[in-house]
């Protein structure tokens, strides 16, 4: 990946800034979209600012994405990686309207309107990456917009690999990990003191990440163990889900 040229969302904190880090011991140039670029001030002065170059960019904003045209021009895209994802651990009646606009729009719409503000901009062989998560293959109470949400984000990854076949297209589906989304998803902290030992380290998963677009993965699912019980899932969901209701009210 030396020399690349990759843009990534989400690289202000968690597992953006992870994955940020893994890219920049790489050698590979990132551009970094950042509604908050001076979260990275310190990331600069570690790493040489040539491989490193911020745009100001509040990704809930379409304007703003679509104004993102005249950043890239007569520039190389390598890779895109979109990092940035947001939930409320709520029940459905009350999650706000904007709420769900933000949960929707920041996990699938404004993906899909950022890809094509980029795709021209494309290399012929460029590899897609969306992080998504387990939530993606479960019916789950109190995070309900954020399964969905992260269920299409699934769906237009896998027919973008079957459109564009030239594109490297991997989906990242993970647990729960150590980073700062749940502060957001619920300012309790109760899921995350009480699956704090289960969460994914995000420097080890960015790692994971990296390597397996080295290694031209279409998907990525961490942990291992919590996709192979979703597997067995999906054989009875229904059955499942009404004998043993309390495993889909973890986030309550």
């Amino acid at each position: 990946m030396i020399g690349k040229h990759y843009v990534l969302t989400g690289g202000t904190s968690g597992l953006g800034q992870s994955i940020l880090q893994s890219l920049l011991h790489k050698s590979v140039y990132v551009t970094v979209l950042a509604r908050n670029p001076e979260k990275l001030n310190y990331i600069k002065a570690q790493y040489d600012t040539n491989h490193l170059t911020i745009i100001k960019c509040d990704l809930q904003s379409q304007a703003q994405i679509l104004d993102l045209d005249m950043h890239f021009k007569h520039t190389k895209i390598d890779g895109f990686i979109y990092s940035s994802g947001l939930g409320y651990f709520k029940s459905i009646e009350n999650h706000t309207v904007t709420e769900m606009q933000e949960t929707y729009n920041l996990n699938v719409v404004h993906f899909n309107i950022l890809l094509k503000v980029l795709q021209p901009y494309l290399s012929k062989n460029p590899s897609i990456v969306g992080i998504g998560s387990q939530s993606a293959f479960l019916t789950q109470g109190y995070a309900a917009h954020y399964g969905g949400s992260k269920a299409a984000l699934n769906q237009v990854l896998n027919a973008l690999r079957i459109e564009k076949p030239n594109y490297h297209v991997m989906t990242v589906n993970t647990g729960p990990i150590a980073t700062p989304f749940h502060d957001k998803a619920d300012p309790t902290l109760k899921f995350a003191q009480k699956y704090k030992k289960m969460m994914l380290n995000p420097d080890v998963l960015a790692d994971q990440i990296i390597n397996s677009i080295i290694n031209k993965k279409i998907e990525l699912n961490e942990p291992k163990w919590m996709h192979i019980m979703l597997k067995f899932y999906q054989l009875l969901p229904r059955f499942i889900e009404k004998n043993f209701v309390s495993l889909f009210k973890n986030k309550a």
